[in-house]
């Protein structure tokens, strides 16, 4: 889960896996895979970097044999 800001301040977290799309309009419109959308202050670069993140943090990548 990542969390982000939205517009009122309040500070929610979501599902990255749910997440169909994103855009900026001048704020971040991030969509849902059930339709709705959340506007969020967050820069999409950094949602983006949560993502990355999030899902780095749930693999392991190493060398073959260790």
């Amino acid at each position: 889960m990542i969390r982000v800001t939205r517009l009122n301040g309040e500070e929610i977290y979501l599902n990255v896996l749910q997440i169909e799309s994103m855009e900026t309009i001048p704020e971040t419109k991030i969509k849902m895979m059930n339709g709705y959308y959340v506007l969020v202050k967050d820069p999409a670069d950094s949602v983006l970097g949560q993502i990355r993140e999030f899902i780095g943090s749930c693999f392991t990548f190493g060398k073959q044999g260790e």
